[in-house]
């Protein structure tokens, strides 16, 4: 683990030079259930920079959206975060990338390349949250970080060792079984702050130039994704479908089918080898059913009710994996069902 980015940008916040600080990650970056949104890890975060550099102009960026993982966050970082050219950017998406596996960590170290790649100078750090039960993508993210030299924080590690020691319970720090309270908001920024200030008394060498490793770790086959929302598609046909105001922060400008439609399709040609749907996973009853047809081929039969769930979210489908790069056909049309029934397009990942 390295610092030295890290140090630098906190140098240049010494010798008052503005800098910007970015936050990615799930609901919990997002701000996610503190009593108030000031009590958020990112919010005290925040305020640390602003009191430890009072004559530094400081801007933050929070682009953390619920229920997410780093699949969509690779695929939406370019417009949603480094076009702001960021000095530094926070990675949370240990407790979202579960059960970790394969494709969690081609998305995650995509997103690191895709970082590393397009901003050379700016330093991230990577903080790793954990489910109640201990289930985090922290080995696999730690194994991306150790590979790239980036520091981490680990919530997961600290909480479990002070619960095993009796300094408090899970129900203490926590709303459910994976956000944090008040208390446990405050003991993240805790430890993101201690290794800002370690990095502040940390030598850095004269040499600013940074290797990115040429070969991934596993593989990045996401590196240089992109979300593209349905306003941004010129689609072939489209039927039955009008503009929908669902908005999950960054992710929006999707289509949704309308009420009086008898038949619903949309049809596009989307260029890439890897093709994920996003759509929403909706709790409501009336959430319909989509067959997806890519290059004439029937694929799957996409249900996009959340049966007892929690809430609305973006979720995504495979609709090509390791396909031959060229353009593609995706077709998506709605199952005949009852009227009213409701089926949400937020766009398509595609690399």
């Amino acid at each position: 683990m390295s610092t030295e980015k890290l140090s630098r940008v906190l140098q240049r916040a010494l010798n008052g030079e503005e800098i910007t600080v970015g936050f990615l990650g799930g609901s919990i970056t997002q701000g996610c259930n503190p009593s108030l949104p000031k009590n958020a890890y990112v919010e005290r975060v925040y305020k640390w920079f602003q009191e430890t550099f009072p004559e530094t102009k400081i801007n933050k960026i929070n682009v953390g959206v619920g229920a997410t993982g780093s699949l969509i966050g690779v695929h939406r970082v370019e417009k949603d975060l480094l076009v702001h050219k960021p000095d530094l950017i926070f990675v949370e998406f240990a407790a979202n990338d579960v059960p970790p596996k394969e494709k969690t960590n081609l998305s995650y170290e995509s997103l690191i390349r895709r970082i590393l790649t397009t901003l050379e100078d700016t330093a991230i750090v990577e903080i790793f949250m954990t489910l109640e039960d201990g289930t985090s993508a922290e080995e696999e993210q730690a194994a991306i970080a150790k590979y790239y030299g980036i520091p981490t924080v680990s919530y997961r590690q600290e909480i479990f060792k002070e619960i095993k020691k009796g300094t408090y319970t899970w129900k203490d720090i926590e709303t459910d079984e994976v956000h944090p309270n008040d208390r446990g908001h405050g003991i993240v920024a805790e430890l993101v702050t201690k290794l800002l200030k370690e990095a502040m008394t940390s030598p850095v060498s004269e040499d600013k130039h940074y290797e990115i490793p040429q070969t991934p770790l596993n593989e990045a086959p996401y590196e240089k994704g992109q979300l593209l929302s349905c306003k941004e598609i010129g689609f072939i046909k489209k039927v039955g479908f009008e503009a929908s105001d669902e908005q999950f922060r960054t992710i929006g400008d999707g289509y949704k089918m309308q009420r009086d439609a008898k038949e619903a399709e949309l049809v596009c040609e989307l260029e890439g080898s890897h093709i994920f749907l996003l759509y929403i996973k909706g709790i409501e009853d009336i959430r319909g059913k989509v067959m997806i047809t890519i290059d004439d081929e029937p694929t799957n039969i996409l249900d996009t009710y959340f049966d007892k769930g929690w809430g609305n979210y973006p979720e995504t489908y495979p609709i090509l994996m390791n396909g031959e790069y060229k353009k593609h056909r995706i077709t998506l049309t709605v199952m005949q069902a009852p009227e009213n029934q409701l089926v949400s397009i937020l766009g398509f990942l595609v690399s």
